[in-house]
């Protein structure tokens, strides 16, 4: 968390590199409902991945009240 943003890297490696980020990001949100967050669609420009690749791991987000999810994913 810095400021009003959450960064989730994305550029150092596969998508399995990328899981634990995502996870710890989920756990944060959840301890935090007075927050909103707005996850844009990381990994999905310069890193190169698709949505398909990206949204699984954020599969356990759905449900959780202030994680709000980009279309589709």
């Amino acid at each position: 968390m810095q400021g009003q943003s959450y960064a989730i890297p994305t550029m150092q490696g596969g998508v399995e590199t990328i899981r634990p980020y995502v996870d710890e990001f989920i756990q944060f949100a959840k301890q935090h409902p007075e927050l909103t967050f707005l996850v844009t669609r990381i990994g999905c420009g310069i890193a190169g991945f698709t949505d398909d690749e990206i949204s699984p791991l954020f599969e356990s987000a759905h449900g959780v009240e202030n994680i709000v999810l980009p279309p589709n994913w």
